[in-house]
């Protein structure tokens, strides 16, 4: 209480005989304190985000009725719900229809949005424009209902690379995305490359590691007649 006091009153008389360097001090200490919670909640809790490009639409980037080639929509992204603020632990693991933004295995610097569409330990085969998970639940295979994919996407998701991969089983602790502008997507059947990239030299490169998963769209933010809550779907079967 003694120390307290001692410095409420150096204070004081900073403020009365100094109060330039008073002002100084409050505002670079105001500043500090702004910028560690900025850079807090932005880490570790959500972040703005502004959608680039087709491979989302019709379900994002939709913007007066046209699909948006360049920058569109704002989203707020839910970074703590998977964060692993206590070693491995997080709040929930991805799930299957959740919207993520990640940095891509072969690129650190951009950030791509898609959807989850199997989990770890899953086989995804693709046949006849249709995606079907092989898990525990479903050891004969089931047909994912996509109910989110625009008309124009339905039954058209297929192979994007040389190869004509159809078949991926899913490692441990990775999972497998794809945007749902089905038919203008960079995502896991690529290994998120172009179509100017080289191919996929490693199947594992198909995959996306959960370290990479930024966080969870959560809500459109912009534009203004177009703010919403992006929920996931509820599959069934």
């Amino acid at each position: 209480m003694l120390e307290s006091k001692k410095a409420k009153k150096w204070l004081d008389e900073l403020r009365e005989k100094h109060p330039t360097l008073y002002f100084l001090g409050d505002l670079f200490l105001n500043i500090v304190v702004i910028v560690f919670l900025v850079y807090t909640v932005r880490t570790y809790l959500i972040s703005p985000f502004q959608v680039f490009g087709p491979s989302m639409c019709n379900t994002l980037n939709e913007i007066h009725d046209k699909c948006q080639d360049s920058f569109g929509e704002y989203l707020i992204v839910n970074k703590a719900i998977y964060y692993p603020f206590f070693g491995d632990r997080r709040y929930r693991t991805p799930e299957r229809g959740d919207i993520i933004v990640f940095r891509p295995p072969h690129n650190a610097q951009d950030f791509y949005i898609k959807r989850i569409i199997a989990l770890p330990g899953e086989k995804v085969k693709l046949q006849n424009g249709k995606v079907y998970i092989y898990n525990k639940e479903h050891q004969s295979g089931w047909e994912l209902p996509e109910e989110y994919l625009s008309k124009e996407n339905k039954n058209q998701t297929f192979p994007m690379n040389a190869q004509r991969v159809m078949t991926f089983e899913v490692p441990e602790g990775r999972y497998f995305v794809m945007g749902d502008n089905r038919r203008k997507s960079t995502d896991s059947r690529t290994c998120f490359r172009g179509p100017g990239d080289r191919e996929c030299n490693d199947d594992i490169n198909h995959f996306l590691p959960i370290e990479r998963i930024e966080g969870k769209a959560s809500v459109v933010l912009w534009p203004f007649n177009k703010i919403r809550i992006l929920s996931n779907p509820a599959y069934s079967g």
